[in-house]
């Protein structure tokens, strides 16, 4: 909860940096990239160490270093100031990711992985929400500084309350068995590469949007900035009950259906934001949007496990953060290219046609 308070404050607050920092909106896309770039490459260090040591020394690391990131962005006073961090603040990404979900894949059963993985999620969603509701608030004073340093308290006390708990050992004997798929401890089998195929496509299409939905709601559409931070709260509110929504019924269907499924409604609700006629069914649509795209990320992460060796499950999942975060690094530029060259509205195609190829992709998996 507490490592997804800063997620998405960022994206809420590109055009407020736009106008305070005097930014192009190819020079603000580096807001979403320059951070996730250099979180990419802690992970694979990251997910080689939670191998080889306990994960507790890098979740209290990651930690203390979003706390450092939170404070830069309250005191920065120039673009460069802020990207470091911001940097910070992506840094503690994968130092958080790679332990936390290798531990609970390691401690949760096959059959409650998804379920687990659905909880996980939804505590993610919670962190979101309180930080972006908080943002909310500052921005109606103007103190959206305020935002980010209010949090630096609680990381630090919760890192040194990290500190007395003791990890959960994993079960001797822990086979992991996916619909006749053999794990036979080869880590990049055909299977997992055209998965991690699926999660970068999907990402991409969810991250355009995500990226550029506020600027959308304020130059294109003329809301005010508060009240498109609100509504862009709104959108992890209602995905934490997404994510309980994806693990139990996830459960039901199986991850591979459940992940087509989730993605399909995801991306027709993309192309269906832009021809809302009024501000409250624009509202409704994003909702809709966030609601669905976050109920993708329980049985993403349970099908990492299932299709990986339980010795190189750290690994796994830092190529998956790896490919999750080099197209949330890569998309939004693209599409700022995309959008300076004809209109903001571009970005909805776009996001759609990203969202069809990683269903392709999936298919592709070959999970019987």
């Amino acid at each position: 909860m507490f490592n997804e308070v800063y997620l998405m404050m960022h994206l809420a607050l590109i055009p407020v940096f736009i106008t305070e920092f005097h930014l192009t909106l190819f020079q603000v896309s580096f807001i979403a990239t320059v951070p996730t770039a250099v979180g990419i490459l802690m992970n694979i260090a990251a997910g080689y160490l939670v191998d080889k040591i306990s994960a507790k020394p890098l979740l209290v690391l990651g930690l203390v270093v979003q706390a450092l990131g939170g404070f830069t962005v309250s005191q920065s006073s120039s673009f460069e100031l802020l990207m470091l961090g911001l940097t910070c603040i992506g840094i503690s990404n994968p130092l958080y990711h790679n332990p936390g979900l290798s531990t609970i894949s390691k401690s949760l059963s096959d059959r409650d992985l998804i379920k687990g993985a659905g909880i996980h999620a939804a505590s993610g969603s919670v962190g979101i929400a309180m930080g972006l509701f908080g943002l909310s608030l500052f921005l109606v004073y103007n103190q959206w500084r305020l935002a980010y340093l209010v949090w630096t308290v609680p990381f630090l006390v919760w890192a040194v309350l990290l500190l007395r708990v003791k990890m959960v050992t994993p079960p001797k004997n822990k086979e992991q068995k996916f619909d006749g798929i053999n794990n036979d401890g080869q880590l990049l089998n055909k299977a997992f590469i055209f998965f991690l195929i699926t999660l970068g496509l999907s990402q991409a299409g969810t991250a355009v949007i995500q990226t550029f939905m506020t600027t959308y709601m304020v130059l294109g559409r003329g809301l005010p900035e508060a009240t498109a931070s609100l509504i862009f709260t709104l959108g992890p509110l209602i995905s934490i009950t997404g994510a309980l929504f994806s693990g139990y019924f996830g459960g039901r269907l199986g991850d591979f259906k459940m992940l087509m499924l989730m993605i399909g409604i995801t991306s027709i609700s993309s192309i269906l934001l832009p021809i809302t006629p009024t501000a409250l069914l624009l509202t409704v649509v994003f909702a809709s949007f966030t609601f669905f795209s976050c109920t993708v990320w329980p049985p993403l992460n349970s099908m990492t496990a299932s299709l990986t060796p339980v010795k190189k499950r750290g690994l796994a999942y830092s190529l998956s953060q790896t490919t999750f975060q080099a197209m949330s690094a890569l998309s939004p530029p693209l599409a700022a290219k995309l959008i300076e060259s004809s209109s903001l509205t571009m970005m909805f195609p776009f996001s759609f046609l990203l969202l069809l190829a990683s269903m392709v992709a999936l298919r592709k998996t070959r999970i019987k």
